[in-house]
């Protein structure tokens, strides 16, 4: 029986998650660009050529993949990223790292949008799409589990090796995954639809914009996944930091990612069973507060003895953000829905330039504590509004549950 006639076989992808995200590299590459005689004002605006060449390319590869095999771009997502690392094995230069940049924001557009649509199409066209949550929900627990599983190994390899060859390590991984994505079920519900009709490539993106403007429910969940969900992942490159005010030596920063990464983990497998106490987009939001409530608590106190709550807020934006995909995906019908979470994918890149910015500003002014409790104080500000916008607007009523 080939690939194609068989059921859809979610371990595959759980295989596929897990060794994309167990990358030694990703604990120590901007280390290498220090060790490589880069200034901290260099390695900041590395990070956002990161995000801008993610932008840039995020549009059309949520086109391409819908319109052609989602299976296809995740394999080149992952030989994209080892060609990334490959390169800063042998780079010295801030152009060279940089073209690394370039290849690891075509990884992340390619992977963008594409692997929700995968799994969305394929368990529906197995009449399971009830099962969104759930498979999703388990692909990012085991993605997390392989995070904390990369940095632990980082950990090691850092005592024997050089954080160069730790980024050719990371390149092979990369490279042994291709051939774990060469045996998933490759099932395109849109690509089907359209079968002979000819319809233009700008088409598709027409498609995704229109389907926003006319689906209230769906742009506000994408609008509050953009700007307030995901604080947590904005705030990924600078958590490091807090050792720092702590005075901690520098195995807490394995400290801390470890347990950002184990409670992002648990939401993960919490997330389903969540969702059957929160049914509607209102109490989601509602649900989100906690996660501001958390770190305000975190910010507080501000010892590592509070780490645990910090990782709190971590576990509940996890859930709501999960929760709100598949609110998004359950809008979604006829359109492109890859292109649809492209656009999801370019708000996050925009709005974590402007973050980097404002945390820098901020931190100008603030101590660090006080930076923090400034963020979760947003975090809760921003909910309280969103709900108000949810409850004073009709097409959410309409178009999806409040």
């Amino acid at each position: 029986m080939s690939i194609t006639q068989q059921k859809f076989n979610e371990k595959i992808f759980y295989a596929y998650k897990f060794l994309s995200a167990c990358l030694p590299i990703y604990a120590f590459y901007t280390l290498l660009f220090k060790e490589r005689g880069h200034s901290i004002t260099e390695i900041a605006l590395l990070l956002s050529l990161w995000s801008v060449f993610t932008i840039i390319f995020e549009i059309p590869a949520g086109v391409l993949a819908d319109r052609w095999n989602r299976r296809n771009m995740l394999l080149l997502a992952s030989i994209s990223k080892a060609i990334c690392f490959i390169i800063w094995f042998f780079s010295h230069s801030f152009p060279i790292f940089a073209l690394g940049f370039v290849f690891w924001g075509i990884s992340g557009a390619f992977k963008s949008g594409t692997e929700e649509g995968l799994i969305y199409d394929n368990l529906k066209f197995d009449n399971r799409k009830e099962d969104f949550t759930e498979v999703y929900g388990k692909a990012e627990f085991y993605g997390n589990i392989g995070i904390i599983m990369g940095i632990i190994s980082a950990g090691i390899l850092a005592i024997f090796t050089s954080i160069g060859v730790i980024a050719l390590i990371s390149a092979v991984i990369c490279l042994m995954n291709v051939f774990i994505i060469c045996q998933l079920r490759e099932k395109n519900l849109y690509t089907a639809r359209l079968g002979s009709e000819s319809v233009n490539i700008l088409q598709t993106f027409k498609e995704a914009t229109t389907f926003l403007q006319g689906n209230k429910a769906a742009l506000i969940v994408m609008f509050f996944l953009v700007v307030v969900a995901s604080i947590g992942s904005y705030l990924d490159e600078f958590d490091a930091l807090i050792i720092n005010d702590f005075q901690l030596d520098h195995l807490w920063v394995s400290a801390i990612f470890g347990i950002r990464f184990a409670f992002i983990a648990i939401g993960d497998i919490l997330a389903p069973k969540v969702q059957k106490k929160l049914k509607s987009i209102r109490q989601i939001f509602t649900f989100n507060i906690l996660a501001g409530i958390f770190l305000l608590l975190f910010a507080f106190f501000w010892r590592q003895h509070f780490l645990l709550i910090f990782g709190l807020s971590f576990m509940v934006m996890a859930i709501t953000e999960i929760l709100l995909i598949n609110k998004l995906q359950n809008q979604i019908k006829e359109e492109g829905r890859a292109t649809v979470m492209s656009l999801y994918g370019i708000g996050q890149n925009v709005i974590m330039i402007l973050f980097s910015l404002v945390y820098a500003a901020l931190a100008g002014f603030f101590t660090l504590q006080q930076v923090y409790m400034i963020i979760s104080i947003y975090c809760i500000v921003g909910t309280v509004l969103f709900l108000l916008v949810v409850k004073d607007n009709k097409g959410v009523r309409r178009n999806g549950s409040t």
